[in-house]
């Protein structure tokens, strides 16, 4: 009964609220939102994008590691509408996900992603959220 309540109460437990995140952390969240809203309605992200990410080259790197991460990820990316201020078990994962690549920590990394995604998109990954990371300057904005 213990493994059963236990398993019951991760899955009851809530997603963190946005704002209850690290700036940083919240500010990848909405840019993931803005540039899938802006990809359905054939619109550029990237004004809005330059404003969340800092750089027209924070920006860039940012739409390459979504693309890559929307061809590697085994069904479509669940993420929360724009507007909606809690976050969705994808868009938590992908943030852990980062966490682990600023860290160094491939191992952890790929112990995350290594039963859903192959190992050349976990490869791929991994070295897109290297490139955004290097540039997003992750150390001085919350991540560690």
């Amino acid at each position: 009964m213990g493994v059963w309540s236990g398993q019951l109460g991760k899955l009851l437990t809530p997603m963190p609220d946005l704002m209850s995140l690290p700036s940083a952390e919240a500010r990848i969240i909405i840019a993931i939102r803005v540039a899938v809203a802006s990809q359905k309605a054939f619109r550029d992200a990237r004004p809005f994008l330059r404003e969340r990410l800092g750089s027209d080259l924070a920006v860039s790197r940012f739409l390459i590691m979504i693309e890559s991460i929307g061809g590697a990820w085994p069904e479509a990316v669940k993420i929360g509408r724009a507007c909606c201020p809690h976050s969705m078990p994808d868009e938590i994962l992908l943030l852990s996900m980062l966490r682990h690549v600023v860290e160094g920590d491939r191992p952890r990394f790929d112990a995350l992603t290594r039963e859903m995604i192959g190992d050349s998109g976990r490869d791929r990954i991994y070295t897109d959220m290297e490139n955004f990371a290097a540039v997003y300057g992750t150390e001085k904005r919350g991540f560690n």
